[in-house]
Order: structure tokens, then C-alpha cells, then sequence
């Protein structure tokens, strides 16, 4: 469970009550709980692309690190393939 505290659902609820579930997760992240335990969290948009925007920083600061770099050309189009997929 998140140490952060969040609202939770039941996943009855979630399902019951979907559209107050996604209103929900544009104020702060929603644990769905089944049979007391969380099985998944909803986020919005926004908090999605920050943690994705922290993700892939992170992988560039471990990258940078480590000095396993791809190289330009492969970086450019590993990066092409992923964005453009």
C-alpha cells in the first residue's frame, strides 16, 4: 500500500461509481482495493506525464552515470521508434 495518504475505492465501487473514481484522480492519486488489499492506483493525465518525465530523468541521470550510452545516431533512433510508435 501507498505510504502517501490517498483516497481508496473497493473495486465494486471503482466500478460502480466510475466517473466520481476518474473525477477523483484529477485532485490526487485513487487506490482500488479488492478483497482488502490494493490492486492498482488511478492517476490523471498530468501526474502520469510528471511520472514519466521523472522516469526517463532518472534513466538519463543512471545512463550518464554508468557511461552505458547508446551513442547519438542509436539514441536518436531508439527515441524516433518509442515516439513515433
Amino acid at each position: 500500500m501507498s505510504t502517501l495518504p490517498v483516497p481508496v475505492y473497493t473495486a465494486s465501487r471503482a466500478k460502480n461509481n466510475f466517473g466520481e473514481l476518474l473525477d477523483a484522480a484529477q485532485r490526487k492519486p485513487v487506490a482500488i482495493e479488492k478483497h482488502g488489499r490494493p490492486i492498482a492506483y488511478v492517476v490523471s493525465a498530468k501526474e502520469m506525464e510528471a511520472m514519466e518525465d521523472w522516469y526517463l530523468g532518472a534513466r538519463a541521470v543512471e545512463v550518464m552515470r554508468t557511461s552505458k550510452s547508446l551513442g547519438v545516431k542509436r539514441t536518436k533512433a531508439f527515441l524516433d521508434k518509442i515516439l513515433h510508435a
